[in-house]
């Protein structure tokens, strides 16, 4: 009986350990499927390539230019663009004072851009020789650093004239102490801001200093401290406010300096940029002082005017408009100053000006010779080619249509430079009807038939080529993915001139479109990049519009 207890207990601790066995056996070969997918999907996330770089840095010398990529802008350099897709884009640069650069950028893989900005040249140094340029530009400088105006206002600074000597001649001796006197009397004017409280003014000599004298670490950590300081004020913002709103009701606009609208609401605005009442306060300080402008325009008081828009130039660094107005009064005012000169002199130099291209000096004289009834056909046409020549479109236009079809070649001429100024700001509509119309008259000796049917013809040209190019195309597809797992992702599949590139939830591709291959058949499509090979589900039709476009794409 004891034996029969003894095997009735091991069959049944047999029969036990078989199911057992079992399940460790699944197990493993389920572990071991899981392991090979998990293998092979790290191959593959090591293996493929990035659609996008980590970052970009644009960096520029000065610092604080204008940034933009495909018309996107990014603020001011420094910029760092993260995540950014591998491709060419249009990079735009700008900055007052200095030259634009515009280039066409490739983006392949992580790394800095430096570009050194070139100082704009005065237009009256332009043709004279560059020892005499330098010799002008060391004179100029002197000048503006002992009337104040160090850099911070940059066109027509010490700073200014400093910059374009180095930029053609870097160790210049000049130059170099230039710049450190400039940097010495920047420092000081900050230090000078601070101790009598106006830290707005103090925060914008620091930005200044940083943006031309990188290097400078004690401009730096006076920025950092000073700006602890006015994070200490942000309860004083309303105060501020409330002083410049009254200010302004008032009357006190620019004066005194130091309890005028202009003033409080540059303090709020240094403590809290984005308070939207300062910078209603502040734009109302300038249309103010833009009307008083006006005024004393109308009345003829030109020289009351210059020195109100001057100020105005001053007090709002950013505003373009002002400072050009200011060129404009002031070059009338000189113009008011030398009416009791002989207008024929006036007129006959400005004339043999425009034709040695010195038009600067053309404008001023010719200027001159139309106040003082001297406005002949080739008075206005040469005035008007003059501005257009220093990039001044708006007056170039105005003296333009003022010559008639009774003045003989100039009419023609005029028209065509209408269309010349039309075709730059991109109105190509009215560009080619200007130039047919002078065509139609026979051209002129400056704008000839032939001249007129290349500049029509290059339009049209380009007209064609843009109407003939494809257009962008999205389809909504679902990505394919393979291997033991299978399964699939939804997303957005895109052909463009940049190229192909599908945005999934969990996937993410971008191939050149010049490379792509296009396979359909029934309700999917492969998309073929060298040995990568993508399936995606979708809609015969979307496929065969996709397959379309990106030949189009390919046959450009």
């Amino acid at each position: 009986m004891g034996q029969t207890s003894v095997a009735i207990s091991t069959d049944t601790t047999a029969s036990a350990a078989r199911p057992t066995g079992k399940r460790w056996r699944w197990l493993a070969g389920a572990s071991a499927v899981l392991l090979t997918a998990l293998t092979l999907g790290a191959i593959y996330l090591v293996t493929k390539k990035p659609s996008t770089v980590d970052q970009v840095i644009i960096l520029t010398v000065p610092s604080g230019a204008d940034i933009t990529l495909d018309s996107k802008d990014y603020g001011q350099s420094p910029v760092k663009l993260e995540r950014l897709k591998i491709g060419s884009y249009a990079l735009t640069i700008t900055k007052d004072g200095f030259e634009p650069i515009e280039e066409t950028i490739n983006v392949s893989e992580s790394r800095p851009l430096e570009y050194k900005l070139k100082p704009v040249a005065p237009s009256e140094v332009v043709g004279l020789p560059l020892e005499e340029q330098i010799k002008r530009y060391q004179q100029q400088a002197e000048e503006a650093l002992a009337q104040g105006n160090y850099g911070l206002i940059f066109e027509g600074s010490a700073l200014n004239f400093a910059e374009l000597i180095a930029y053609w001649e870097p160790s210049n001796a000049f130059a170099i102490d230039m710049r450190k006197r400039v940097q010495k009397a920047a420092h000081q004017a900050a230090q000078s801001a601070v101790a009598r409280g106006d830290l707005a003014q103090g925060q914008e000599v620091y930005k200044f200093l940083i943006d031309f004298f990188p290097y400078d670490e004690e401009a730096r950590v006076a920025a950092a401290k000073l700006e602890n300081q006015l994070a200490a004020r942000r309860g004083k913002v309303g105060e501020f406010v409330r002083k410049a709103e009254e200010a302004y009701q008032a009357g006190r606009l620019t004066e005194p300096r130091s309890e005028s609208a202009y003033y409080y609401s540059k303090q709020a605005l240094a403590i809290d940029r984005q308070n939207e009442r300062a910078r209603q306060i502040r734009t109302q300080v300038k249309e103010a002082m833009s009307g008083q402008v006006d005024q004393a325009s109308a009345r003829g008081d030109i020289d009351s005017a210059y020195k109100e828009i001057d100020l105005a130039a001053q007090l709002f660094p950013e505003d373009k408009q002002l400072r050009s107005r200011a060129r404009d009064l002031q070059a009338l005012r000189a113009t008011e100053q030398a009416k009791a000169a002989d207008p024929n002199t006036y007129r006959q130099r400005g004339l043999e000006e425009a034709r040695n291209e010195n038009y600067s000096d053309a404008i001023r004289d010719l200027e001159l010779a139309l106040i003082n009834s001297r406005g002949t056909p080739d008075v206005l046409y040469s005035l008007a080619r003059s501005y257009m020549k220093t990039g001044q479109s708006a007056q170039a236009e105005h003296y333009f249509r003022k010559l008639q079809p009774t003045d003989g070649e100039h009419y023609p001429s005029a028209l065509a430079s209408l269309g010349d100024i039309a075709n730059q700001r991109g109105d190509t509509t009215t560009a080619v009807e200007r130039w047919k119309e002078a065509r139609q008259l026979g051209g002129s000796t400056t704008y000839t038939v032939a001249i007129l049917d290349d500049k029509i013809e290059r339009v049209e040209r380009v007209r064609r080529e843009k109407a003939a190019e494809p257009q962008p195309l999205t389809i909504q597809v679902r990505h394919v993915h393979g291997g033991l797992l299978g399964g699939t992702c939804a997303g957005p599949l895109t052909v463009s001139s940049t190229g192909v590139t599908y945005e999934g939830k969990e996937h993410q591709y971008s191939y050149n479109v010049a490379g792509v291959g296009v396979g359909v058949a029934k309700d999917e499509m492969t998309i073929r990049f060298g040995k990568d090979s993508q399936r995606f589900k979708v809609a015969r039709t979307d496929a065969d519009r996709f397959r379309e476009t990106v030949n189009r794409y390919q046959n450009r």
